[in-house]
C-alpha cells in the first residue's frame, strides 16, 4: 500500500527543518563560547590592573610616611613595569601632590594616585586600566 501523493514530501521537508535548527543551535553555542572565553579573559586582565594600582599606591604610601623627618617629601614614580607573579606586565605611574597645613608646620596631605595598565593602547582588545588614589596626612 502506498501513502497519499499529499505527504510524499513530508519526511523530507521534516528533516530538513531539523537539521537547519541544529545547524543554528551549534552556531549560537560556538557564539556563546567564544563570548565566555573573552569576558573570562577580560576579568583576568581587570584583576591584574586592579592589584597593580593597588599595590602602587601602598607602595606610595609607605615611601611617603616611613620619613618622618621634615621636609615631608611627596614620592612620584613611573611608569614601571611590576614583575611580580601574576602581574608581569602591569605598568604602574604615580602621582603626588602635597600641600601643607597651615604656616611653619611640618603637617602635611599627600594626595597620591596610583594608574595601573596593561596592553599596548586605549580601546585596543587586551588593554585595561584602573585608577586609585588616596588621601594620607602626617598630623604629628
Amino acid at each position: 500500500m502506498t501513502p497519499p501523493a499529499r505527504t510524499a514530501g513530508m519526511a523530507l521537508i521534516s528533516a530538513i527543518f531539523l537539521i537547519v535548527v541544529l545547524v543554528a543551535l551549534g552556531a549560537s553555542m560556538s557564539s556563546l563560547s567564544n563570548v565566555e572565553h573573552d569576558t573570562a579573559a577580560k576579568s583576568i586582565q581587570a584583576a591584574r590592573v586592579y592589584y597593580g594600582a593597588k599595590s602602587g599606591l601602598e607602595w606610595a604610601i609607605q615611601q611617603t610616611i616611613s620619613d618622618p623627618a621634615p621636609p615631608a617629601r611627596c614620592v612620584g614614580a613611573g611608569p614601571f613595569t611590576l614583575t611580580a607573579t601574576g602581574l608581569e606586565g602591569v605598568s604602574v605611574t604615580i602621582q603626588c601632590e602635597a600641600a601643607q597645613y597651615g604656616s611653619g608646620t611640618t603637617a602635611y596631605t599627600f594626595y597620591i594616585r596610583s594608574v595601573a595598565t596593561i596592553g599596548s593602547a586605549p580601546g585596543a582588545l587586551g588593554y585595561a586600566e584602573r585608577r586609585m588614589e588616596a588621601t594620607v596626612a602626617n598630623i604629628p
